[in-house]
């Protein structure tokens, strides 16, 4: 059976898997938590170009015959380069999250939250004025969020902070639709909801996109039983850890590391 990649700077888009789960059981996917070069956001283009092409290469060389750029920064960044460079399908985040803010939003203002680097690509701007060209986005750099989440923060004095920052700014512009832009961010969705007033959205980008690879792949269920596969490039141990408060089962995750070849950036197997 063909495997399904997914991949994220860490736990994030393991928001994304979840969806899968319950919407395509059966399957058989493979997940890459690259907690290694997290955070993603502040890092350059042409760094994360790298960074996912290898770990691409690495996901189809592990029998991956679809891949989900479970990961708003990469797919604001590196979507359109890595779709050129493979006949598999590459699924990003950041066009089905547009489209279901869009689908959402009744006053034509939306929020986004997202990583700095998600925020200074424009790549939402794009996304949605492409769908709709009278809709205005705010977009808000949150750079504290994901780191914890990467630590198991869902909640708390820490997190409620942090969303004090960024949160009131977007709603002082009037927005009635609020963009989770970065798959880190579904997890603090009750944390967020806290602050918003009664009419305004919380959109999670993971939804649209289960959809757009179920049209790609196919939504009937399988019959066969649900195959799970982890790779981690950072820490086994936390992967695992904050992974199952997420998710519930995460089966052990095997080590790989980034090696720097004279013909680029590769992934391999402790």
């Amino acid at each position: 059976m063909s495997a399904i990649g997914l991949f994220d700077s860490g736990v994030g888009g393991l928001s994304v898997l979840r969806r899968l789960l319950q919407a395509m059981p059966g399957r058989d996917y493979r997940y890459f938590a690259d907690s290694f070069h997290m955070p993603y956001g502040s890092r350059s283009t042409e760094n994360i170009e790298n960074i996912v092409m290898a770990i691409c290469d690495f996901l189809i060389g592990q029998g991956c015959k679809a891949i989900v750029m479970a990961c708003n920064t990469s797919s604001a960044l590196a979507l359109a380069k890595v779709r050129g460079r493979y006949d598999i399908p590459i699924i990003g985040v950041l066009e089905p999250g547009a489209r279901a803010a869009v689908n959402a939003t009744r006053n034509g203002k939306i929020g986004v939250m997202a990583t700095e680097g998600t925020v200074r690509s424009g790549a939402y701007l794009r996304a949605v004025h492409w769908l709709r060209t009278d809709c205005i986005v705010y977009s808000q750099p949150c750079p504290k969020l994901a780191p914890l989440v990467e630590r198991g923060h869902f909640g708390g004095s820490e997190v409620m902070s942090a969303l004090t920052e960024y949160v009131p700014p977007l709603l002082a512009q009037g927005v009635d639709t609020i963009v989770m832009g970065c798959t880190h961010y579904p997890f603090l969705y009750e944390a967020i909801a806290k602050l918003l007033p009664p009419g305004v959205c919380i959109v999670d980008p993971a939804l649209e996109t289960v959809s757009e690879v179920m049209a790609i792949l196919g939504a009937t269920p399988l019959a066969g039983a649900t195959n799970l596969s982890f790779y981690a490039s950072g820490s086994v141990e936390d992967f695992m850890r904050v992974g199952r408060g997420l998710i519930g089962v995460v089966p052990n995750a095997q080590k790989v590391y980034f090696r720097e070849h004279p013909t680029g950036l590769t992934v391999e197997l402790e």
